[in-house]
């Protein structure tokens, strides 16, 4: 059980130390400015409110689980010494609402165009840079009094970055770094809970470690905003901790994305991908648990994570039909970095599915490479990749049977759970902006006109086009496969060689040459926003 103790911070630290305190190698720090510092200023101290900024030291001792490294630059939205409290017993989060209302700036441009709504008391540092290299990388930990309550509200506390004047998006879920993306039912294995006391921190949540991939100019001045501020009122405090000499350019942990069959297991050499100027590059965490070679993580949602001895990692699933992601942390030389892996299942028609071509629907398994089948948005298309598999359908794998007419004019239809219909509604043009939407067809299953279909054995087949079209099966409007970054890692390597092969313009490095998805995807979450708003009206 966690003692509490409080985290040392030098609140009297100037915008020009804490900079000091974050930038690592590859980066010259040029200036370095707080609110109301007037730009170029070269080491103004923090006089917007002092409360909300520091440099903390003691971190992996104090609090260890919690911040992203020993020492490193803490920003609030509140006091910063209420981050942890110093009564020395089990009780580590005595306020369940810690909420200290400062000066921070309120209403800044920049964070309340990020959020679409006012914002309040937003700690921010600003510095002019040099860097070395094309690409910048920072490890920070989002925490936050807004969870668990209100991670799906309209109270969204966020972590805000901009360089060079353009905002930067975190690499999973919407891209933001706010409660209602990072949170126990999204993204889940990228937060931590302490409404039990389990970590030394006033915080009710926060997130394991995490990364942000910057472009830069190198050689060149560039500016970066990095701040956290409240959303929509000044209640209920948020917290920055970003990791010291994390941000640099030498060692380069890049995102990997894989596909894998939820009862499979399939190994990730995530290293692969990795810059870190020919040092030598090992793996030292896994979702921000230490490891070693024979290691195994298990994540929030059930699969496994092991390191191997070559430095590659094997995940292994649990049987269920998901996406989820994890962290991994690379160490090469005197520098660190972390990158993301995001890992889906396979979405596929049932054998036996009739699929609209020029000469009328025929079965999916009757498709060839070459054969014509039309697309919603290009008309006739041919098919350049077909596969197939068998699996028993039950639990997770059992097929969604969707009901004729559920939709408008179609047919019974049975899919891959993961599996996206198009969906055509007003509320999703009001809730998403767009008419149009991408749901999964586990996110539709009402236990009436949407059902799973379980047992025997079914045959799933997979269509892939030259880019990601929808297709009609059955009638209904349904998405193609769509290959995501990685490929190299989502299928066996024969079928990885006959893929690049059909589409050279794919690189299975980086999943770079291939479309976007046809139309916006919802998250579980969002699905079920649409489907309860739909029952409501």
């Amino acid at each position: 059980m966690a003692i509490a103790t409080e985290l040392s911070i030098n609140q009297n630290a100037t915008a020009m130390q804490m900079a000091q305190a974050i930038f690592g190698d590859g980066v010259t720090v040029v200036t370095a400015s707080t609110p109301g510092v007037p730009p170029g200023t070269q080491d103004p101290s923090y006089n917007q409110d002092g409360r909300s900024s520091g440099i903390y030291t003691g971190g992996n001792t104090t609090s260890p689980g919690v911040t992203p490294g020993d020492t490193g630059v803490i920003l609030s939205t509140g006091f910063v010494r209420n981050f942890t409290n110093s009564n020395g017993s089990t009780n580590t989060n005595v306020r369940p609402n810690t909420s200290s209302n400062t000066s921070g700036e309120n209403n800044n441009s920049d964070f309340n165009a990020a959020a679409g709504t006012s914002t309040f008391d937003a700690a921010y540092l600003d510095v002019d840079f040099i860097p070395t290299a094309s690409t910048l990388t920072m490890q920070f930990v989002f925490s936050s009094e807004e969870y668990p309550e209100f991670q799906n509200s309209v109270y969204q506390d966020f972590v805000g970055v901009w360089v060079n004047g353009m905002q930067v998006e975190l690499a999973v879920g919407d891209g933001s770094t706010d409660p209602g993306n990072v949170n126990s039912g999204s993204n889940q294995n990228l937060y931590n809970d302490n409404t039990g006391d389990q970590f030394n921190t006033e915080m009710d949540g926060f997130t394991v470690t995490m990364t942000l991939k910057m472009d830069v100019n190198p050689g060149v001045v560039n500016s970066i905003r990095i701040g956290v501020a409240d959303v929509g009122d000044n209640r209920y405090d948020s917290t920055l901790l970003i990791a010291g000499d994390s941000i640099q350019t030498v060692l380069i942990a890049n995102d990997d994305s894989s596909n894998l069959f939820p009862t499979g297991s399939k190994t990730l050499d995530v290293l692969a991908n990795d810059d870190g100027g020919g040092t030598t590059l090992t793996i030292t965490h896994i979702n921000g648990q230490q490891v070693s070679v024979g290691s195994t993580v298990t994540l929030s949602t059930g699969q496994s994570v092991q390191l191997n001895g070559d430095g590659t990692l094997e995940v292994t699933g649990d049987g269920d039909i998901e996406d989820f992601n994890f962290t991994y942390t690379v160490a090469g030389g005197t520098n660190t970095d972390i990158a993301f892996v995001n890992v889906s299942s396979i979405p596929c028609f049932v054998a036996g599915t009739l699929i609209l071509t020029p000469d009328g629907e025929l079965p999916v398994e009757s498709l060839g490479a070459g054969d014509l089948v039309i697309t919603l948005d290009d008309g006739p298309q041919p098919v350049r990749w077909i596969g197939r598999r068998s699996v028993e359908a039950v639990d997770q794998f059992a097929p969604v049977h969707i009901r004729a007419g559920t939709f408008g004019d179609h047919n019974d239809l049975l899919v891959s759970p993961q599996h996206r219909i198009l969906i055509r509604d007003v509320l999703a043009e009001l809730l998403f902006g767009e008419a149009e939407v991408l749901v999964a067809a586990k996110d539709l299953v009402n236990d009436n006109s949407i059902t799973r279909r379980t047992g025997g054995t079914v045959d799933y087949v997979h269509l892939l086009f030259d880019r990601h079209q929808v297709v009609y099966s059955e009638g209904l409007a349904t998405e193609s496969f769509l290959p995501g970054p990685q490929t190299t890692q989502s299928f066996e390597r024969d079928i990885v060689k006959e893929i690049c092969a059909i589409l050279p313009e794919l690189d299975p490095a980086t999943g770079d040459g291939y479309s976007a998805a046809a139309r916006r995807t919802l998250r579980h979450f969002e699905a079920q926003v649409l489907l309860s708003q739909d029952k409501a009206a």
